[in-house]
């Protein structure tokens, strides 16, 4: 994972060689200054052959400016870096964030819906950001921290080899914290951005569903599940902080055993006049900057642990199958007339429980189709197959007498518009909701849309006109004037096919005429499927599928259904009756209605 991490950073190579460069170059300046120590103690302090003080000072001034020369330019050198790795880093988020949408911009609709869109915000919000810093700081500490590390070590040797090697003996202990530290997060670090996820979920369905939650009073039922996921989350954090409570201070008990050593070995030799005291001057400017490398890296360890965890969520979905894709040699849809088959559809969400079988049905050019039957029958599956959300498992849908896997879906989708029983708005301007049916629609077009779906005369009572936002999911407005809304989005888009899934379903009853007439002069010379419960909605439709337990039992006109006595002949004078109807009520209507036939 982190192998590929870092191949995503190829488009930025030049940016990071210039940076390697930089480090190079300013690694050893930031390290000059305990040379310039050894050189003050033992070559002008401690100088017997210098005659006396002024000569002293001659000495000592050249120094102390080299010294800051150097320090200060190996500081430009960095700063320089920091700002060039950063920008990378940036880059890098930004481009894997856009990834990540892209890639879920392509999933299939079943991929969305077998996943908490809370849980997808994390993994392209937190665990990207827990990237970032790796990415950001991680790799740059790395790379300086263990060029220091070297450069610092063949001083200390150099300097003295027998306490350079001594000195260094400590640290290797280091290395086994680390790989004690890394086997026991491993798998710690996963459960903890699992259960992270879990708590993003949570909250997101929350603040959705408020409306329920407060209608139901439920507020204590759902702090307390979130208590339960807050919880869950916070144990799994407790035991990583219990693991580094240990780890790092342990890696700094090795480093003052590191420190002792160097002491203890240095004064030795000095007492036996075999090394310098400035040499050890020297040795105790270079153990912090020995030291820290190892310190540095140590937590830097755990980053990339931590990496590692949200970096396996990312790329689960990076590399999550597209199970709706273009094939390599999809072609362009062009001049779409609006002439849809179905032959022999099969389908099923899940293998063992058929929606559809072996569904058979054509609709003509400019025809208004109607879809019915009782709940969970598969009748709004047959929309999500013409859209192509879905792949039938057996047979085929064809458009203009094309298969649909074998267009692009962008050019299968762009002439045709979907009304459903859920409208969608954006938390945006009225205006930009309308112009979502055509990006580059102008203002008088979108002015136009709405007049034809009846929605002109509220929008401009409302405080802004079109440019009033309307909230999230168009909270601020009643169900009939967000799905006007969404009928004058339709009208803008000007498709050639026009489904309608249960359109006004979840409108006031003040909204419902309105809408219908909207609906009507949508519907004209368009390919129209409508799905409803409400028959009303069909009978002047030109064809009538009944659907039932995912197959057609009955077709036909609205007529002819009535007279055939089946579902629709026994539903239709129920539904125009009204729920409260005698069933004596009902048969006594179907006669009269069979007489009049």
């Amino acid at each position: 994972m982190l192998s590929r991490l870092l191949g995503m950073l190829k488009p930025h190579k030049g940016r990071l060689i210039l940076g390697g460069i930089l480090l190079l170059v300013a690694t050893p300046l930031s390290l000059f200054h305990p040379i310039v120590w050894k050189y003050i103690v033992d070559d002008v302090l401690l100088n017997t052959d210098l005659p006396d003080v002024s000569s002293k000072f001659a000495k000592l001034w050249p120094a102390l400016g080299v010294m800051m020369a150097v320090h200060y330019l190996g500081s430009l050198l960095s700063a320089a870096r920091t700002h060039l790795l950063g920008v990378v880093g940036q880059q890098f988020v930004a481009d894997l964030r856009a990834r990540l949408h892209a890639k879920l911009s392509r999933q299939s609709l079943s991929y969305m819906q077998d996943h908490r869109s809370g849980d997808l915000m994390a993994r392209v919000i937190g665990d990207v950001d827990t990237l970032q810093e790796l990415v950001i700081n991680g790799v740059d500490n790395v790379i300086s921290n263990l060029l220091a590390f070297l450069y610092v070590a063949a001083i200390i040797v150099g300097l003295n080899w027998k306490v350079g090697c001594l000195t260094l003996v400590p640290l290797a202990l280091v290395w086994l914290l680390v790989w004690l530290f890394n086997k026991r997060v491993k798998n710690l670090y996963r459960r903890i951005r699992d259960r992270l996820g879990d708590l993003s979920a949570h909250l997101q369905e929350h603040i959705v569903g408020t409306l329920i939650v407060k209608a139901f009073a439920r507020e204590p039922y759902i702090e307390e599940r979130f208590k339960e996921h807050n919880d869950s989350f916070t144990a799994e954090s407790m035991k990583g902080v219990a693991i580094r409570a240990y780890y790092f201070p342990a890696v700094m008990a090795v480093g003052f055993l590191s420190n002792l050593v160097m002491i203890g070995a240095g004064a030795y030799y000095v007492i036996v006049g075999e090394m310098k005291i400035g040499v050890l001057v020297a040795y105790r400017g270079y153990w912090w900057q020995l030291f820290s490398p190892v310190q540095t890296l140590a937590q830097v360890n755990e980053m990339v642990q931590r990496a590692k965890a949200a970096a396996a969520r990312v790329f689960e979905v990076l590399d999550a199958p597209e199970t709706i894709a273009d094939t390599p040699h999809a072609a362009v849809l062009e001049d779409v007339k609006g002439h849809l088959r179905f032959e022999d559809v099969a389908f099923a969400y899940v293998p063992e429980r058929p929606v559809l079988k072996k569904i058979n049905l054509e609709i003509l050019p400019g025809q208004q189709v109607g879809v019915v039957g009782p709940s969970g029958a598969g009748k709004s599956t047959v929309l999500g197959l013409i859209l192509r959300f879905y792949d039938p498992q057996d047979g085929r849908v064809l458009l203009d007498g094309r298969d649909l896997r074998a267009l692009t879906q962008a050019s299968l989708r762009r002439p045709i518009a979907l009304v459903s029983q859920e409208p969608f708005l954006f938390n945006d301007s009225v205006r930009a909701n309308i112009r979502f049916g055509k990006l580059d629609a102008p203002d008088g077009e979108i002015e136009a849309a709405a007049k034809m779906a009846n929605a002109h005369e509220f929008i401009q009572s409302l405080p802004k006109g079109y440019d009033t936002f309307v909230g999230e999911r168009g909270v601020k407005l009643s169900g009939g004037q967000k799905q006007r809304i969404c009928i004058a989005r339709a009208f803008l888009a000007n498709p050639r096919i026009l489904l309608l899934d249960e359109a006004t379903a979840a409108v006031e009853p003040e909204s419902e005429s309105l809408i219908q007439a909207a609906l009507e002069r949508l519907m004209e010379n368009r390919t129209t499927v409508i799905i409803t419960h409400r028959l009303s909605m069909v009978r002047g439709c030109d064809r009538i599928f009944v659907v039932e337990d995912g197959e057609i039992v009955e077709r036909g006109t609205h007529d002819q259904l009535l007279s055939n006595g089946g579902w629709y002949g026994r539903m239709y004078p129920m539904q125009m009756l009204g729920h409260a109807a005698t069933a004596e009520d009902v048969r006594k209507a179907t006669v009269t209605r069979v007489k009049r036939l």
